[in-house]
């Protein structure tokens, strides 16, 4: 299964992403981030499907709310995605 992690810098800003998301139409999920995918020990991330990432990030852009970092887990990794 993949999907993609989208890592804020506190619950709040993850919030605030769930909202914008879920606005138009993009499920998601709010999660502690994975330990080791941060430097930050307060990171939360935003899980959506692979497909609706481009939606997600044009959304996220509209509401001026920028992510930390971008991962795509596949194959039982997590790979970071460049900035879009």
């Amino acid at each position: 299964m993949e999907y993609v992690l989208i890592i804020a810098r506190s619950i709040t800003y993850a919030q605030r992403m769930s909202v914008a998301l879920e606005q138009v139409g993009v499920t998601n999920r709010i999660y502690r981030a994975p330990a080791g995918l941060t430097e930050r020990g307060c990171a939360y991330a935003v899980r959506i499907r692979e497909q609706d990432l481009p939606k997600a990030l044009t959304a996220l852009h509209q509401a001026q709310i920028r992510p930390v970092q971008i991962y795509l887990f596949s194959h039982g990794a997590y790979q970071e995605l460049p900035e879009r």
